[in-house]
Protein backbone atom coordinates (compact mmCIF):
# COMPACT_ATOMS: atom_id res chain seq x y z
CA UNK A 1 0.00 0.00 0.00
CA UNK A 2 1.58 3.41 -1.08
CA UNK A 3 0.88 5.90 1.44
CA UNK A 4 0.67 9.58 0.57
CA UNK A 5 2.73 12.63 1.89
CA UNK A 6 0.67 14.78 3.34
CA UNK A 7 0.99 19.17 2.68
CA UNK A 8 2.99 19.53 5.80
CA UNK A 9 5.13 17.12 5.36
CA UNK A 10 5.55 18.31 1.22
CA UNK A 11 6.19 21.67 2.58
CA UNK A 12 8.65 20.88 5.37
CA UNK A 13 10.47 18.81 2.54
CA UNK A 14 10.55 21.75 0.05
CA UNK A 15 11.61 24.33 2.77
CA UNK A 16 14.73 21.83 3.56
CA UNK A 17 15.85 21.83 0.02
CA UNK A 18 15.37 25.53 -0.49
CA UNK A 19 17.73 26.41 2.67
CA UNK A 20 19.68 23.80 1.94
CA UNK A 21 20.39 25.04 -1.55
CA UNK A 22 20.48 29.17 0.07
CA UNK A 23 23.46 28.01 2.27
CA UNK A 24 25.20 25.95 -0.38
CA UNK A 25 24.89 29.11 -2.42
CA UNK A 26 26.56 31.37 0.15
CA UNK A 27 30.16 29.05 -0.70
CA UNK A 28 30.11 31.03 -3.79
CA UNK A 29 31.48 33.74 -2.08
CA UNK A 30 32.83 32.52 1.64
CA UNK A 31 35.81 35.45 2.27
CA UNK A 32 33.34 37.31 4.68
CA UNK A 33 31.10 34.76 6.39
CA UNK A 34 35.11 32.77 7.10
CA UNK A 35 36.24 36.31 8.10
CA UNK A 36 33.02 36.78 10.47
CA UNK A 37 32.65 33.23 11.80
CA UNK A 38 35.71 31.11 11.36
CA UNK A 39 36.21 28.33 8.87
CA UNK A 40 35.14 25.55 11.39
CA UNK A 41 31.75 27.41 11.33
CA UNK A 42 31.72 27.57 7.74
CA UNK A 43 32.51 24.25 7.09
CA UNK A 44 30.04 23.57 9.90
CA UNK A 45 27.17 25.69 7.92
CA UNK A 46 28.12 24.33 4.49
CA UNK A 47 27.96 20.75 5.76
CA UNK A 48 24.36 21.30 7.35
CA UNK A 49 23.03 23.15 4.23
CA UNK A 50 23.91 19.77 2.22
CA UNK A 51 22.37 17.50 4.70
CA UNK A 52 19.19 19.67 4.90
CA UNK A 53 19.19 19.92 1.01
CA UNK A 54 19.55 15.63 0.64
CA UNK A 55 16.87 15.41 3.84
CA UNK A 56 14.54 18.05 1.76
CA UNK A 57 14.42 15.40 -0.88
CA UNK A 58 14.53 12.14 0.98
CA UNK A 59 11.72 13.75 2.79
CA UNK A 60 9.77 13.95 -0.41
CA UNK A 61 10.29 10.56 -0.89
CA UNK A 62 8.93 9.47 2.97
CA UNK A 63 12.45 7.80 3.18
CA UNK A 64 12.47 7.33 7.01
CA UNK A 65 16.11 8.02 7.77
CA UNK A 66 16.02 11.22 6.05
CA UNK A 67 13.41 12.15 8.85
CA UNK A 68 15.56 10.95 11.30
CA UNK A 69 18.85 13.05 9.61
CA UNK A 70 16.24 16.03 9.65
CA UNK A 71 15.23 15.58 13.47
CA UNK A 72 18.89 15.58 13.79
CA UNK A 73 20.41 18.37 12.13
CA UNK A 74 18.06 21.08 13.43
CA UNK A 75 18.83 19.84 17.19
CA UNK A 76 22.21 20.86 15.43
CA UNK A 77 21.49 23.93 14.59
CA UNK A 78 19.56 24.77 17.80
CA UNK A 79 22.89 23.98 19.33
CA UNK A 80 25.00 26.47 16.78
CA UNK A 81 22.48 29.53 17.44
CA UNK A 82 24.76 31.02 19.78
CA UNK A 83 27.82 30.68 17.74
CA UNK A 84 26.33 32.26 14.90
CA UNK A 85 24.93 35.33 17.45
CA UNK A 86 27.98 35.82 19.04
CA UNK A 87 29.93 37.35 16.65
CA UNK A 88 26.80 39.95 16.04
CA UNK A 89 27.10 40.94 19.60
CA UNK A 90 30.75 40.88 19.98
CA UNK A 91 30.91 43.54 16.92
CA UNK A 92 28.34 46.01 18.24
CA UNK A 93 29.80 46.18 21.02
CA UNK A 94 33.53 46.07 20.10
CA UNK A 95 35.63 49.22 20.86
CA UNK A 96 36.00 49.65 16.79
CA UNK A 97 31.94 50.30 16.95
CA UNK A 98 32.15 53.02 19.45
CA UNK A 99 35.28 54.84 18.22
CA UNK A 100 33.09 55.22 14.35
CA UNK A 101 30.17 56.25 16.50
CA UNK A 102 32.37 58.76 18.11
CA UNK A 103 34.20 59.84 14.72
CA UNK A 104 30.87 60.19 12.86
CA UNK A 105 29.61 62.70 15.69
CA UNK A 106 32.81 64.88 15.40
CA UNK A 107 33.06 65.10 11.74
CA UNK A 108 29.23 65.12 10.89
CA UNK A 109 27.63 67.47 14.02
CA UNK A 110 27.99 71.04 14.67
CA UNK A 111 30.39 72.04 17.68
CA UNK A 112 28.00 73.00 19.74
CA UNK A 113 25.88 69.53 19.52
CA UNK A 114 29.00 67.72 19.86
CA UNK A 115 29.44 67.44 23.49
CA UNK A 116 25.50 66.26 24.18
CA UNK A 117 25.60 63.67 21.52
CA UNK A 118 29.12 62.60 22.62
CA UNK A 119 27.19 62.23 26.23
CA UNK A 120 24.64 60.46 24.52
CA UNK A 121 26.58 58.06 23.03
CA UNK A 122 28.25 57.15 26.28
CA UNK A 123 25.09 56.99 27.64
CA UNK A 124 24.38 53.85 24.90
CA UNK A 125 27.51 52.40 25.26
CA UNK A 126 26.88 51.45 28.87
CA UNK A 127 22.79 50.67 27.67
CA UNK A 128 24.08 48.46 25.23
CA UNK A 129 27.01 46.76 27.26
CA UNK A 130 23.79 45.32 29.51
CA UNK A 131 21.11 45.06 27.08
CA UNK A 132 22.25 44.85 23.59
CA UNK A 133 22.82 40.96 23.92
CA UNK A 134 19.10 40.19 25.04
CA UNK A 135 18.04 42.20 22.64
CA UNK A 136 19.95 40.85 19.36
CA UNK A 137 19.10 37.44 20.96
CA UNK A 138 14.86 38.26 20.74
CA UNK A 139 14.90 39.84 17.54
CA UNK A 140 17.32 37.39 16.16
CA UNK A 141 17.81 34.09 18.01
CA UNK A 142 14.44 33.62 18.60
CA UNK A 143 13.49 33.44 14.90
CA UNK A 144 15.78 30.84 14.17
CA UNK A 145 15.05 28.79 17.75
CA UNK A 146 11.73 28.62 16.08
CA UNK A 147 13.02 27.74 12.91
CA UNK A 148 14.34 25.11 13.68
CA UNK A 149 12.02 23.63 16.62
CA UNK A 150 9.40 23.66 14.27
CA UNK A 151 10.26 20.71 12.19
CA UNK A 152 11.42 18.43 15.26
CA UNK A 153 8.30 18.66 16.60
CA UNK A 154 6.48 18.44 13.05
CA UNK A 155 8.50 15.24 12.25
CA UNK A 156 8.23 13.73 15.90
CA UNK A 157 4.19 13.91 15.83
CA UNK A 158 2.99 10.01 15.52
CA UNK A 159 0.66 10.98 12.45
CA UNK A 160 3.16 12.14 10.61
CA UNK A 161 6.08 9.23 11.78
CA UNK A 162 3.35 7.11 10.73
CA UNK A 163 3.40 8.18 7.02
CA UNK A 164 7.09 7.39 6.82
CA UNK A 165 6.63 3.53 7.96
Amino acid sequence: MDVKRSKGVTFWGWMFIISGILGILRAQNPQQAIQFYGVAIFLVGLILSAVGLGCGIFILKLNERARIIAIISCLLGVLLIPVYLKPIVEQLSSEDFYKQQKQRILEQMKPEYQQKALENLEKAREINKKGLPILIVVLSGVPFLLFELIPVYFFTRPKVMEQFR
